[in-house]
């Protein structure tokens, strides 16, 4: 494969994390319950907001999708991950890793647009709350959603254009847990530095448009809570965006440090546990983060497990 273009390869071979037994079965095992726990955490949330007439609301609707996102970007990982554990031969085709490359990558730039439109919906409901329910009713968040679709899956439809011009090394081993952009860059064998300026803008502009959304809404939030005369009116204010803006920093946080970094910093160990985390931790704290600070969603889910 010297010098050939990556698309010529049959298979990839994931290293995964470690072959020490006691380790692998004590990952398996932890990684198993976080995903269990995202499956049903999530899935709980959407089925609380399609049957709760009191969550009928933009707000819960954007969780609710936010939810089925965290249900599909997990799984789009996790699965291969966990049989990987104790498989023989850590393998991958070609076709399923692009597949994952463009999925994950599609959804978590979804994800990304998501949570702006979300922080769009608070500033809306907290600066002008009269024309609330005008301004968000469902013929504007329908296609908030789907726009926040369609730049996901254009944005992974170039990232994975790019990523097939890859002209591997001798080498099809992926020092990696699963078919990415950085660990994948690491199998070229040329420095083609208008790839990676093409990358640098595509996700610098996803990256800077959607915390741009982000930070303007909570600096107008926190201007208007400012003016608030009623100390209860500001806690009542604070504590409905406190938990997005928890989810806000943890995502954006994470995919700022893992991709706009020049690739000379990359170090594939350190950017497992990163990559970990952004893939397989933040759909599991999504769920909590929204449910333990909201009492809505806590008294809806109790009311669901009841009737359940």
């Amino acid at each position: 494969m010297a010098g050939g273009n990556c698309t010529l390869v049959d298979e990839f071979i994931l290293l995964g994390f470690t072959d020490h037994l006691v380790i692998k079965t004590t990952l398996f095992v932890l990684f198993l319950l976080i995903y269990i726990i995202t499956i049903v955490g999530n899935i709980s949330i959407i089925l609380v907001v399609k049957t709760d007439s009191h969550l009928q609301t933009p707000m819960y609707y954007f969780l609710s999708n936010l939810s089925f996102l965290d249900v599909c970007y997990s799984s789009v990982v996790t699965p291969k991950m966990l049989v990987d554990f104790f498989a023989h031969k850590k393998t991958i085709s070609f076709t399923g890793c692009v597949l994952q490359l463009y999925f994950y990558a599609a959804l978590a730039t979804t994800e990304c647009y998501l949570l702006a439109v979300m922080a769009y919906d608070r500033y809306m409901a907290i600066c002008s709350p009269l024309l609330y329910t005008v301004i968000m009713s469902q013929r504007v968040c329908i296609p908030l959603v789907v726009l926040s679709y369609v730049a996901g899956f254009l944005n992974a439809t170039i990232q994975t254009g790019v990523a097939l011009r890859i002209p591997c090394c001798s080498s099809n081993i992926i020092n990696h847990f699963f078919c990415d952009g950085p660990p994948l860059n690491k199998l070229s064998c040329s420095n083609d530095i208008l790839k990676e300026i093409l990358l640098a803008i595509l996700i610098g502009f996803n990256e800077i448009t959607t915390t741009s959304v982000v930070i303007i809404s909570y600096c107008c939030i926190l201007f208007t809570i400012l003016r608030m005369r009623s100390v209860e009116g500001m806690c009542k204010a604070f504590s409905t965006c406190t938990s997005h803006l928890i989810a806000v920093t943890i995502f954006y946080g994470t995919l700022l440090f893992m991709y706009l970094r020049p690739s000379s910093s990359y170090s594939l160990d350190q950017d497992k546990v990163v990559s970990l985390f952004y893939s397989v931790v933040i759909p599991v704290l999504n769920p909590l983060i929204y449910s333990l600070r909201n009492k809505e969603v806590k008294d809806a889910l109790f009311t669901l497990g009841r009737k359940r």
